[in-house]
């Protein structure tokens, strides 16, 4: 093996979702990046498919929302339903609440399903046809060769590449390698971590061409969600507990098929479509935040950053709105010649706020799911009618989640809860919507 020298200005370690959101956004600038991924083939690993309103807006900034549009399916409504299990095992409807982005102020008032693996070849297309975008795969990064401590400046690191060790120098370092970041263990980060007490089960099958609406089904005792993509696929996620894959496994693919094709029949020919239990991922869910985000002329984004309970929808999107702030950043930066690292730090105010609301936010979403017992379903039901039947409750859970701006929830969401639907001022209202909304200020506030 050789040793030689490129020189880059920004290196991103990792060509997830995230790092290429961020390349593409740094080579339509003409800076100079590399891309560094090390696993040749897609992993077996689910990703997130389902796009917040906030991540097709930065999408349509960087000139790429027609053709994520093209290649996936709108969700404009989430539609829940809670569902009482008799003792015969039969279903009764006992709640419908429809969860609607429509109700929001966006360009984007709605979800959308995209195949992960086709997202991501969606943007390294586009990323590709710039003369500044670098991509080596496989490849591997062995780590920093040169640090200036005192500065916490990283300056070069060896990476692997076509059977060479070659030294790569660069004015910053992006780690968005997930949840075993190199980065952000060079950057002596700690994680801190919660677990749950509860797994999913996740598998894409077939479904009806006529089946276009997600629905998310919870009895006491079960939560099945559907999300529709494209080709007339659907994304399944069945919530199990710690211990019950290998007891469903021992009863064979009945035990899987079954909660499906009692919570909606119309799937029965698809879910039966899965032979094996290979096909089928077992998903352990846990939340993981960290400090900073930012040490020197280092930061990290999505997953190496910050991993969020899936309930929400959460984490595919909070790395895209990772690259999408610190790409813009960057492209200032360079723009104007204001290469301090302390710069950086707008990325870390902006962002970091944002993940931990929503990483919150997807906790919360995950308890309310987590005990099987008939009086823990009531509470919800009650909470979810509440949440339903007042406008400004609907209006917050919606705007929160949809990443697009944020409503603080307070002492007087109590009282929205318990009082009349009609409790206050439209006009009030109206503009409150608005105000709520982030602008350029809220997103790149070093825009003077």
């Amino acid at each position: 093996m050789s040793q030689i020298l490129s020189e880059f200005d920004v290196v991103i370690i990792g060509g997830g979702i995230g790092g290429l959101t961020l390349s593409l956004k740094l080579a339509q600038a003409n800076i100079k990046v590399l891309v560094i991924e090390k696993e040749k083939q897609p992993g077996k690993i689910y990703k997130g498919e389902l796009l917040q309103p906030k991540s097709l807006e930065g999408f349509q900034e960087m000139g790429i929302s027609d053709m994520v549009v093209n290649e996936s399916l709108s969700l404009p409504v989430i539609h829940t339903y809670e569902m009482k299990e008799k003792k015969d095992g039969s279903l009764e409807e006992g709640l419908y609440i429809p969860l609607e982005y429509e109700r929001l102020h966006s360009q984007f008032p709605e979800a959308r399903m995209i195949p992960h693996e086709k997202l991501k070849k969606l943007v390294l297309d586009q990323a590709r046809k710039y003369d500044s975008f670098h991509y080596w795969n496989p490849a591997t990064f062995e780590g920093f060769t040169e640090m200036d401590e005192k500065n916490e400046q990283f300056n070069k690191a060896n990476v692997q590449f076509e059977n060479e060790v070659i030294e790569v120098e660069a004015k910053f370092f992006v780690g968005a390698e997930g949840r075993s970041s190199l980065m952000r263990k060079a950057m002596n980060q700690h994680v801190i971590t919660t677990q749950y007490n509860h797994q999913f089960l996740t598998v894409t099958f077939p479904r009806p061409e006529n089946f276009t609406e997600a629905r998310m089904y919870a009895s006491h005792k079960s939560f099945i969600g559907l999300f529709p993509l494209p080709d007339n696929q659907v994304r399944s996620v069945m919530l199990i507990k710690p211990g019950e894959y290998k007891q469903m496994k021992k009863q064979g693919l009945e035990s899987f098929y079954e909660p499906f094709e009692r919570f909606e029949p119309a799937l029965k020919d698809g879910v039966r479509a899965i032979e094996s239990w290979k096909q089928i991922q077992l998903m352990i869910p846990i939340r993981h935040n960290i400090n900073r985000y930012v040490k020197g002329n280092a930061a990290i984004i999505g997953d190496a950053a910050h991993t969020v309970h899936p309930m929400a929808g959460e984490g595919m999107n909070l790395a895209i709105q990772d690259a999408i702030v610190l790409g813009e950043l960057y492209v200032w930066m360079f723009r104007e010649n204001q290469l301090n690292p302390k710069h950086l730090k707008y990325y870390e105010k902006v962002r970091k706020k944002r993940s931990d609301r929503l990483s919150r936010l997807s906790h919360m979403s995950a308890i309310a799911y987590a005990w099987p017992y008939k009086w823990y379903q009531k509470g919800r039901m009650f909470a979810l009618k509440r949440l339903e039947r007042h406008p400004i409750l609907h209006y917050k859970h919606m705007l929160n989640i949809s990443g697009v701006g944020w409503w603080p929830y307070n002492l007087l969401d109590g009282f929205r809860f318990l009082g009349p639907r009609n409790a206050y001022v439209n006009n009030w209202f109206t503009q409150k919507k608005r105000s709520v909304i982030f602008d350029k200020k809220d997103d790149y506030p070093w825009l003077k």
